[in-house]
């Protein structure tokens, strides 16, 4: 039966891919010919129907339980019915309606033929309550709801056949679980759903276009046949009704306005405002169709996990399922939002423009990236006048909730990097538009680059004693042309500093690297600013360390996981403690997120306090 099951799976798979070649080339020529005005077309019911009815032709060769075959090639017809009518809608501008009653005439027609909702099972119980002469008309209101859902959904390409896959997948292994409470068709129905969307989803930009839904609606009314044939009505609103009322349903469309709009106070609720899908919201704030569809399939494949966790604890009693059920939907709520902010955002982050400020946990921050960033410290420079540039990562932000002398410094400083995953993802979750963080080794070697080609100098202070002079060593290398003014180890007492702020007066670099530690380094910087008259002053922590090659720099692929800190940490332990401000950081953030957001933007170099 499995080997049967497959073959049937792999047909609707070879022939749906068979489909999709051509088709999208079609496609692709239909978007070329109309420009910017894409025409409505949607190939995929016609995927659908096409390739759903040569399984069924090779489930039929297996000669595998002909009535079930039967009965599920007469659906296929009824399906093309309302592929027809739905791509006339599109196609003509018909009224809605016309595609409403196909899907009802649809419903009745296979009803009669034997895939109708005869009995019911109450949710977390073992009673099947019977349906009776209701059966019909409630088959045909269940398929006239999936299709309009799966319908709404197609808007977003890829999405109605996404889930649909993941829906037909899941249906087999609930139906392979518990074949006593499935009918036979469930199985084979679902591995050809399953194979039929699964080509589709690659696919499906080029497969639709414009305002086209009439695929949404076929994948829609096979969904619901599965579940019917499948006896899987629960299971089916759990991985396909959900996610799909998330993005297409009017009612949840309106909340999500509302409580976006409620984020800028009571007042910002206005009843005549256009309402919005919850995918219209997100495109709106620089999500891309294929970030939502990555978005809305991994909310499927989440939905899926736990339909089959129910089915496997179908005899656990009513009160630990629905608690089950709350835990799992508050973490996936919590899961989903996590994923959506720390996706990257093209053009979220005018690089070319001025920086942009913003207010995290009460720091201010510039959202910028490390290009911005020097470009800025080059005006500095040219400026020649003394400039405090802040490096901040998550130790930096839990200090200044803890010391208002740091956190005035660095709220006053002339510019603030993103420096630490725990930045990263504190101003994502936030909604703050920060691409990726501006390490410190990367902002040393990149202000040596900036002073050598301007043919200014710089000054290393800081470290233990010969680290400074081998990290000149290295930068020198990396930025042929830099000149030293002068290096200085961090192991000096307070009656030297007169004499180290005149060395530094007299060798006049254009930048000072401060490696003091945080908040030592700040505070020193600022005390001594106006006296040293660098133009920029820039606070490094233990990049010396790093630069020197004293210690070694996480791989590059955990710096752009933003995992350098587990790598630091696991070279060296005593820095363990320091770690506590990730927790601390990430907590501060879900806090923030009940309140207002509270950001402000500061253009052409204005800054508070300053």
């Amino acid at each position: 039966m499995l080997n049967s099951h497959f073959l049937v799976f792999l047909g609707a798979l070879l022939a749906g891919a068979l489909l999709v070649l051509p088709l999208s080339a079609v496609g692709r020529r239909v978007r070329r010919a109309d420009g910017d005005t894409a025409r409505d077309f949607d190939f995929t019911g016609v995927v659908t129907v096409v390739a759903a009815w040569i399984a069924l032709a090779i489930a039929g060769a297996l000669r595998q339980d002909p009535e079930t075959v039967k009965m599920l090639q007469a659906v296929v017809p009824w399906g093309a019915a309302v592929m027809l009518v739905g791509a006339a809608v599109d196609a003509r501008g018909l009224p809605g309606y016309l595609r409403t009653a196909a899907i009802l005439i649809a419903g009745v027609a296979v009803a009669q033929r034997g895939v109708s909702i005869e009995t019911y099972k109450l949710p977390f119980s073992e009673l099947q309550v019977s349906l009776g002469l209701a059966a019909p008309v409630i088959t045909t209101l269940w398929l006239l709801v999936m299709s309009a859902l799966f319908g709404r959904a197609a808007t977003i390409p890829g999405v109605p056949a996404g889930v649909g896959a993941a829906a037909g997948v899941t249906f087999y292994i609930i139906c392979s679980l518990k074949p006593d409470l499935t009918s036979p068709g469930g199985a084979l129905f679902a591995a050809l759903l399953a194979g039929v969307c699964m080509p589709q989803v690659p696919a499906a930009p080029r497969l639709s276009g414009g305002n086209a839904t009439s695929g949404g609606y076929v994948i829609g009314f096979f969904v619901g046949i599965a579940s019917i044939t499948g006896a899987l009505k629960n299971t089916a609103f759990l991985v396909s009704a959900v996610p799909l009322i998330v993005v297409g349903a009017p009612l949840f469309a309106a909340v999500c306005t509302y409580a976006s709009d409620l984020r800028s106070g009571v007042r910002a609720i206005a009843q005549t405002t256009r309402r919005q899908h919850l995918h219209d919201i997100l495109r709106q704030q620089g999500y891309t169709p294929r970030q939502v569809l990555r978005l809305i399939l991994a909310g499927t494949v989440y939905l899926c996990a736990l339909a089959i966790l129910l089915v496997l604890l179908i005899t656990v009693t009513f009160v630990v399922k629905l608690l089950l059920i709350v835990v799992a939907v508050l973490a996936g709520l919590a899961l989903f939002y996590v994923l959506l902010r720390m996706m990257r955002r093209p053009g979220a982050l005018d690089v070319t423009g001025g920086t942009h400020t913003v207010q995290l946990l009460g720091v201010r921050l510039d959202a910028v990236t490390m290009p911005r960033a020097l470009a800025e410290a080059e005006r500095f420079i040219r400026e020649n006048r003394p400039h405090m540039i802040v490096t901040t990562d998550a130790s930096g932000f839990m200090r200044a909730q803890d010391d208002p002398e740091f956190r005035q410094i660095v709220n006053q400083a002339d510019l603030v990097t993103p420096d630490g995953a725990g930045v990263v993802l504190a101003a994502r979750l936030l909604n703050v538009p920060l691409e990726a963080r501006c390490a410190g080794c990367d902002m040393v070697t990149g202000l040596c680059g900036v002073a050598a080609k301007l043919g200014r100098s710089v000054y290393l202070l800081g470290a233990a004693p010969g680290v400074a002079e081998e990290a000149a060593e290295k930068l020198t290398q990396a930025a042929p042309g830099l000149q030293i003014a002068g290096c200085r180890d961090g192991y000096f007492q307070e009656h030297d500093e007169p004499g180290i702020i005149e060395e530094i007066r007299r060798t006049r670099p254009a930048v000072l690297f401060v490696a003091l530690g945080i908040p030592r380094q700040e505070k020193w910087i600022r005390s001594h600013l106006q006296e040293l008259g660098v133009p920029v002053c820039v606070g490094i922590g233990g990049s010396f360390d790093v630069i020197s090659g004293r210690k070694k720099r996480a791989p590059v692929w955990m710096q752009r996981t933003g995992l350098e800190w587990l790598y630091r940490a696991a070279r060296e332990p005593q820095r363990i403690p320091r770690l506590a401000a990730l927790p601390r950081i990430v907590l501060l953030t879900f806090r923030e997120l009940l309140r207002p957001p509270q950001r402000h933007q500061e253009t052409n170099g204005e800054r508070e306090g300053r």
